[in-house]
């Protein structure tokens, strides 16, 4: 249905249905029904909304040689993540088969884009170029932390599908595509070498006192862990949050 909004409100947006995939395993499986995203629509929008809320998951992990379980785990429902699961996981094919993209990795990748620019209100068309100038490594790391859309801030963590700190999801992110980063932000990005946002791939690493990020490759979107209470997200910086901010490329 078409839903003409007149003042700023916040609704819960359905994203495009594809294949789901386990954030946690990477791995394809058949996907159901999913919810929606709140997002915040400006004055006098016309959107294409289908009502929905978005539902938390509780699970509560077993440890596999103790049999013990842990605390309940909380995180919500992405699609994103699903969907980057999937292209991410095609990726990984294509790289074992010699490098090759191949047209269901791309068309994958182009169904993550533009699930991304529908949630920021920014064409997907933007962030699938980016994503294609990128290099293999920096896909990788890339789709490896929308994969973790939805999971808890967790201090001091970086367990996929469990908790991420800011420096937990980039160093997870950037193992998927074979680099060992430092466990902190500042010595992440003491480490990579200095970008700026017009020199800087999808996947280098955003960093302003005390947190780090990753970039998304289009204006000034970002994904990161944010703070005790948060999840993982995507979103765009503020201007006084990127003029603080340092870029940096940890492949270097």
């Amino acid at each position: 249905m078409t839903v003409v909004l007149r003042k700023a409100r916040l609704y819960r947006v359905r994203m495009p249905e594809s294949v789901e995939t386990s954030r946690d395993a990477v791995r394809v499986v058949p996907r159901g029904a999913h919810r929606g995203r709140l997002v915040r629509v400006g004055v006098a929008v016309v959107a294409a909304v289908m009502v929905s809320p978005l539902v938390p998951t509780v699970s509560t992990p077993v440890h596999a040689v103790t049999g013990v379980a842990a605390p309940a785990v909380v995180r919500l429902n992405d699609p994103i993540a699903d969907d980057a699961a999937r292209a991410l996981a095609l990726l990984r094919l294509d790289i074992a088969a010699g490098g090759q993209l191949s047209a269901d990795y791309v068309a994958a990748r182009a169904q993550v884009a533009a699930n991304v620019g529908a949630r920021l209100w920014t064409p997907g068309e933007q962030f699938e170029q980016a994503w294609a100038r990128a290099d293999v490594e920096h896909q990788l790391a890339v789709l490896g932390a929308l994969t973790q859309l939805g999971v808890p801030y967790k201090r001091n963590a970086s367990v996929p599908g469990v908790g991420f700190d800011c420096s937990g999801l980039t160093t997870f992110a950037w193992a998927l595509a074979g680099f060992q980063l430092p466990r902190n932000s500042t010595a992440q990005i003491r480490a990579a070498e200095p970008r700026t946002f017009a020199t800087a791939q999808a996947g280098d690493l955003v960093r302003y006192p005390g947190h780090v990020m990753m970039w998304l490759g289009v204006g000034q979107a970002i994904i990161h862990s944010p703070h005790p209470g948060r999840f993982v997200e995507i979103k765009f910086l503020g201007n006084r949050s990127l003029k603080r901010s340092k870029v940096g490329d940890p492949t270097e």
